[in-house]
């Protein structure tokens, strides 16, 4: 299934994702009442955002995976799979809630949307050095991988005015791959998880980049390369037509040339010629007013 197919399935799956949480129904022949709109945050998740600390992705509340909270920690490790332990950090530190242990839960979790290849894993581990570096991640989803992950999406701050999304980062490099719309679990997930579907629809984007571009996974075999893996008799039949096209080719452009070559030596030869009749007809002018005086 091609590009454009995931991403109408994406994009399907999302209208569905939003009207079935938008709508509301009522029992037939009873007036529908009026839905009142209620802030996505309320008072109890506004204050466990600013001061609780998770340090088991058990700790943190099914709310904020359906309001999609963004939260902020630390990367302190990152393993040889591409997986992320991230140490969370409240918005508001109070020192006897938050005191400092040399056993610190960390949340394993691991870029949501992405099939990471060799290169991709490299290029985090070690091309990123993204060591105790600051993040801020939004939970996606669970992971199927174990109970004790995530999938995150998870944007990397470089600066106070810089920030990278590592998910479209390693998509748009090359490193990575939307998972085949073939895939149950993949497909399940798009139609059931509004914010997996808008993130899959924005990765989609990054990869068309990437496969325009050649680069990773899209990266292209080369005219050399192709040929090698042809049989011989192929290889030679491949060969001798490929001089006989670039031959024809190079004979027409040659033709061309000296066309063009021809055409410039004839009109220098036409300009010479003029300019030695005038010198001719100016010396025998001279010559005769002599012979006259």
């Amino acid at each position: 299934m091609g590009e454009s197919e995931a991403a109408a399935v994406a994009s399907e799956a999302l209208k569905l994702g939003e009207e079935t949480h938008n709508q509301s129904r009522s029992p037939k022949g009873v007036p529908q009442q009026t839905v009142q709109m209620v802030d996505p945050i309320d008072k109890y998740s506004a204050f466990i955002v600013r001061f609780a600390k998770f340090e088991h992705v058990s700790q943190i509340p099914k709310d904020f995976i359906r309001k999609e909270l963004e939260l902020k920690g630390k990367i302190r490790e990152v393993l040889p799979d591409g997986a992320l332990k991230v140490e969370h950090e409240p918005i508001i530190k109070i020192p006897f809630l938050n005191r400092k242990s040399k056993n610190v839960g960390l949340l394993k979790m691991r870029l949501a949307g992405v099939e990471l290849s060799k290169a991709g894993q490299q290029f985090i581990t070690k091309d990123l050095r993204i060591d105790n570096k600051p993040v801020i991640f939004t939970v996606i989803k669970g992971s199927e991988q174990s109970p004790d992950e995530i999938d995150a999406e998870i944007t990397l701050k470089k600066n106070s005015f810089s920030r990278t999304n590592l998910n479209l980062e390693v998509v748009r490099r090359g490193y990575a791959r939307v998972p085949a719309v073939e895939d149950p679990k993949h497909l399940k997930a798009l139609q059931t998880v509004p914010p997996y579907a808008r993130l899959i629809s924005r990765l989609l984007l990054s990869e068309k980049v990437a496969d325009r571009r050649g680069i990773g996974v899209w990266e292209r075999d080369t005219w050399v390369e192709s040929v090698q893996s042809l049989p011989s008799q192929v290889l030679l039949f491949n060969v001798t037509r490929d001089i006989i096209i670039y031959g024809v080719k190079f004979t027409q452009q040659a033709y061309a040339v000296a066309l063009i070559m021809a055409g410039y030596i004839a009109s220098g030869y036409r300009k010479f010629a003029v300019g030695v009749d005038r010198i001719t007809n100016k010396y025998n002018q001279v010559r005769q007013r002599l012979h006259k005086s």
